[in-house]
């Protein structure tokens, strides 16, 4: 009944001229308050003990638990709700709710790994509850090694690497495909095009992209499709892998098996050639008829279950965790994810779950067909939705509910069912609908770039954050090829902060917000404003994409305008942590460290992301030129945040700034 209600909360604050009863909103944001912070900390009771036996009867748990669970859940979906059933609020959400230890508790009953959670930046209750149904023991993942803050299970050591049968008891011969002797796959590479394989059952043959339409496969090492030893795969998965790529071209010629290209067997392992291979990698997957993801995670998931729940599979696959996959799923032009029965055109489930929950269907779910005895709030939803003749013809029961509707109310539509239906329709994803809405906003984050060449830099670093690699030198290849640079010289350089120096000086223009983004730095001069990684989990890349003046890189480091700073007095010492209050243009300003120092500050000021009108970010700099008063030259040395006080404050002072 919970979505009936919500629609009809929507309908009783519905009102012309959009006015709110001010007495009534305070009300119900001191309810929620309440619940919240009482919620959060009950949150943190203990499940305590629970046999096995009893824990599988339904009982081996105290029912307080299960009851709390709910009302977090409630909580949270109403506090969503209430910005997009009161449209005069900002559509962010308003309180923090914690995830009770119960609620863990059954996550790690599932097989979930905690730390796996943490860097899918999952936190909401209600999408922390839903992922607690799937299934996660099955994948048989080893997560000993893992936290509470990072999984490591699909991390990888070549060194004892074992390549997978499609059944573990298979025994199936290992089809070599390039070796001493016999490199078909170094010869295409050399010719300047992209190798491709096919495989008849018994032989298989190497092909130039150019001469057939083909398939890239994108997978996970960690499922077991490598092979760090040589260019090779069991039979049983190369006949595996033929056919999920033949059922994608359904119109083919039988007898011509679909070409396809998988790193394992086309990227040869020698060095230079090798290097020829990584280079051509953008290309390969942005040439690429379709693109297919092979995932052990959904392939115990048919592709019939609701598009909300494809979504959110996908998110949770380690898939969306690793760092080659970003520009796999970013550079496809058709981009499919593979489940037990078929695979599904990514792109296809926006529509797939809008048709099976527009509106005017769920309507029909919730309050039936229109009757004479509908309460005032069901009747107001229906005529809202007889307003919409676009949606409604589109379903004959609908059709026979509005036109019902019509004949019972002559004056409808007025402007206030027009204006519910906006209300029921502009909420209809974000606010009612979270678990979709959840799936749908992070795949859109791994699969579209926002610009081209290296103004793509801020969806590129928002789509890396939180991901990993066995190899985290690779970081920097992937980011120029996303950035349509030539990795070349990158791959020519031998450590993870050389590299990232290198991709640093193939761009002449970052977004300045950069700087402000509180993640471990470059430790090398001229380069400190630069993150050492864009995979940090913690980043947040939010300003990134904000509109404005680029920041120019130069041999003295990024050259950012238009920022407020506060210049502290030359003979003063600067705190090396916790907070503090200084007075400057007639106000006050606490400043807090997100970290202490570790170095001093000769000549400190401190540089504001944001106007100082409530709470910025900020970074500590070290002045130490300055040009005619017109350019400053200053080192990054910390990362702050800056509070306005407004023009009083009775507390301690400890300066002036200018």
């Amino acid at each position: 009944m919970l979505p009936k209600y919500l629609w009809m909360w929507v309908a009783a604050e519905c009102v012309p001229g959009w006015v709110i009863d001010s007495e009534h909103l305070p009300r119900v944001q001191e309810c929620l308050s309440v619940v919240n912070s009482t919620a959060n900390r009950l949150a943190k009771l203990s499940v305590g003990a629970v046999s096995e036996e009893a824990w599988n009867a339904g009982f081996g748990y105290p029912p307080g638990h299960a009851v709390l669970l709910s009302v977090i859940l409630l909580g949270e979906l109403l506090d969503n709700a209430l910005a997009g059933v009161v449209f005069s609020l900002p559509k962010m959400k308003m309180l923090s709710w914690e995830y009770s230890l119960f609620g863990k508790h059954l996550l790690q009953k599932a097989g979930w790994c905690l730390g796996e959670l943490d860097m899918l930046g999952i936190t909401e209750p209600a999408i922390l509850f839903y992922v607690g149904s799937f299934d996660r023991v099955a994948l048989k993942k080893d997560h000993s090694r893992c936290s509470d803050r990072v999984c490591l299970a699909n991390q990888i050591d070549e060194r004892v690497y074992q390549t997978k049968h499609v059944m573990e008891t298979c025994t199936c011969e290992h089809i070599i495909v390039e070796e001493e002797g016999n490199r078909p796959v170094t010869e295409v590479l050399h010719k300047g095009d992209i190798p491709t394989i096919s495989f008849d059952g018994e032989k298989v043959f190497v092909h130039s992209s150019d001469s057939a339409p083909y398939v890239a496969m994108s997978h996970v090492w960690s499922d077991g499709l490598g092979n760090p030893h040589t260019n090779s795969l069991p039979k049983c998965q190369l006949e595996r892998i033929q056919g999920l790529v033949n059922a994608l071209h359904p119109d083919r010629d039988p007898a011509s098996p679909v070409p396809f290209w998988l790193d394992t067997v086309c990227v040869p392992l020698h060095a230079e050639t090798r290097k020829t291979a990584i280079r051509r990698m953008a290309k390969t997957y942005d040439s690429a008829a379709k693109v297919l993801v092979l995932d052990v995670s959904l392939s115990g998931t048919s592709a019939g279950v609701p598009a909300d729940e494809l979504l959110m599979r996908i998110r949770c696959t380690p898939w969306t965790q690793r760092l080659w996959t970003l520009q796999e799923g970013m550079l496809a032009e058709e981009l499919y994810f593979q489940f037990r029965d078929k695979a599904i055109a990514a792109e296809s489930l926006p529509d797939n779950w809008y048709y099976e929950n527009s509106p005017v269907k769920l309507c029909g779910k919730h309050f039936g067909r229109p009757r004479a005895d509908n309460l005032p709030l069901e009747t107001r939803v229906f005529r809202a939705l007889a307003s919409d003749a676009d949606e409604f013809v589109k379903d004959e029961m609908a059709m026979e509910s509005a036109l019902e509707t019509l004949s019972r109310h002559p004056d409808c539509p007025d402007i206030l069912d027009h204006t519910l239906l906006y209300r029921l329709d502009t909420n209809h994803s974000a606010s009612f609908h979270p678990v979709y809405f959840a799936g749908w906003t992070s795949f859109q984050k791994l699969r579209y770039r926002f610009g081209v060449g290296h103004s793509a830099l801020p969806s590129v670093a928002g789509a890396l954050r939180g991901r990993l690699s066995s190899k985290m030198d690779d970081e920097t290849i992937c980011v120029a090829t996303l950035l349509d640079i030539d990795p070349l010289h990158i791959l020519s350089a031998k450590s993870q902060i050389a590299r990232m120096k290198v991709l640093i000086d193939s761009v002449d223009n970052f977004p300045p917000s950069l700087i402000f983004t509180n993640v471990p730095r470059m430790d090398l001069d001229g380069y400190r404003w630069a993150p050492e990684s864009f995979m940090d989990k913690n980043a947040n890349y939010a300003g990134l994409l904000r509109a404005g003046e680029t920041g120019r890189r130069t041999e003295d480091g990024l050259l950012v305008s238009n920022y407020f700073s506060y210049a502290f007095p030359k003979d003063w010492t600067f705190p090396d942590a916790g907070s503090f209050v200084v007075k400057g243009w007639e106000s006050y300003f606490r400043i807090t460290h997100a970290h202490a120092l570790t170095v001093e500050v000769a000549r400190p000021a401190v540089i504001l992301e944001q106007p100082p009108a409530t709470v910025s970010r900020g970074i500590v700099v070290d002045m130490w030129r300055e040009d005619d008063g017109v350019v400053k030259f200053g080192r990054h040395v910390g990362h702050v945040s800056i509070e306005a006080l407004g023009g009083e404050w009775a507390g301690e002072v400890v300066c002036e700034v200018v």
